[in-house]
């Protein structure tokens, strides 16, 4: 781009959530762009349409996963593999991936709950963003890299995506069953001369490590949840942004959509422990004293299944700021002092 626009957006590339095949809304994925850069965060299903509606691939700089559920990592492999050098489609530069390192062990509960887990996975072992990325470069497109470099002459693939397992700082403390999400203070996972990105934990049952993302820039500020149930740590996070972009969940709606049985019960074990309900999320925004509220990440995603007027009108209930529900393709443009303005395509969000 000759002359990128100017200025903070955020583009919700997929709000829905799960890992459901959706006609209403793709997969939850977000990219924010900064002076013509574009830092995506997650990579829901059906997710890479709509960023190219949006933005290009020689925009791209960064993709950050949040945590490994298959819902948000449904599209790596084509925002990584579609930008490689087609020609007039290009990454202008080496992309860095960031996300979740492998964790020491599968997490648990507790240690009681550590038996059963090691008992029920067996010899699997989970995989850090490194070794996820190489898997997608070296063994799942590996046929089609192989015959691209040799029959259109282009470059090793991985001079154009590094990828980087996030550190937790060892203060934290942070253990995948003693303490999946202790309090503890944001901290840094990238910078470059447009934007600072910070990371915490956050409370996804046994998901873990799963993160919150904030990206500041000198327009202002943007929070990303990511998965999790209310989380004092992502209201840490959050403290005074311009935009907090939150998953929101109807748990009795969601459960309507499921058989009765086993595996029912089972996920609405997890679903209770590891979303925010839609009578939670105003709280969260209020506590963290945000400009702007929107929700995405929407629960249940099946289409007509979720009542999203009454999520919003949940969320007004306790917090005092402008809220939206996000659809696909929305765009919050971040303005100092300009409020949450009505309209689909573009809204202004400021403190």
């Amino acid at each position: 781009m000759n002359n990128p626009e100017r200025g903070m957006s955020v583009h919700t590339l997929g709000t829905g959530g799960g890992p459901i095949v959706s006609a209403s809304r793709a997969g939850t994925s977000t990219a924010v762009k900064v002076d013509g850069a574009a830092y995506v965060v997650d990579c829901g299903m059906g997710s890479i349409r709509n960023y190219r509606s949006s933005c290009a691939w020689s925009e791209l700089r960064a993709v950050f996963l949040t945590h490994h559920h298959s819902d948000h990592v449904y599209d790596l492999g084509s925002f990584l593999v579609t930008g490689w050098q087609v020609p007039g489609e290009s990454f202008s530069a080496p992309v860095q991936v960031f996300g979740p390192g492998r964790p020491p062990r599968v997490p648990a509960l507790d240690a009681a709950h550590a038996g059963y887990v090691d008992e029920r996975v067996g010899d699997r072992t989970m995989a850090g963003t490194t070794e996820m990325v190489d898997a997608l470069l070296d063994r799942v497109f590996a046929s089609d890299i192989c015959i691209r470099m040799a029959d259109e002459g282009r470059s090793e693939p991985h001079e154009w995506v590094t990828a980087h397992d996030i550190q937790i700082p060892p203060s934290a403390g942070a253990d995948p069953v003693t303490a999946r999400h202790p309090v503890m203070e944001p901290f840094e996972v990238y910078r470059d001369e447009l934007v600072t990105v910070t990371a915490i934990l956050v409370d996804h049952r046994l998901c873990y490590p799963a993160f919150a993302f904030r990206i500041d820039s000198a327009y202002g500020s943007v929070v990303i949840s990511g998965d999790t149930a209310y989380s004092e740590n992502c209201i840490r996070l959050a403290r005074g942004a311009d935009l907090l972009l939150h998953e929101v969940m109807d748990l009795e709606a969601i459960l309507a959509t499921f058989p009765d049985g086993p595996t029912r019960d089972g996920i609405e074990v997890h679903l209770r422990e590891s979303h925010t309900s839609f009578d939670e999320v105003g709280k969260v925004a209020s506590a963290a004293g945000v400009g702007s509220l929107v929700l995405h990440h929407i629960v249940p995603n099946t289409p007509g299944a979720a009542d999203v007027r009454k999520m919003e009108e949940a969320a007004r209930r306790d917090f005092a700021g402008p809220v939206q529900v996000a659809e696909d393709n929305d765009c919050f443009v971040i303005r100092p002092a300009a409020g949450l303005a009505a309209g689909r395509e573009e809204a202004q969000v400021g403190a």
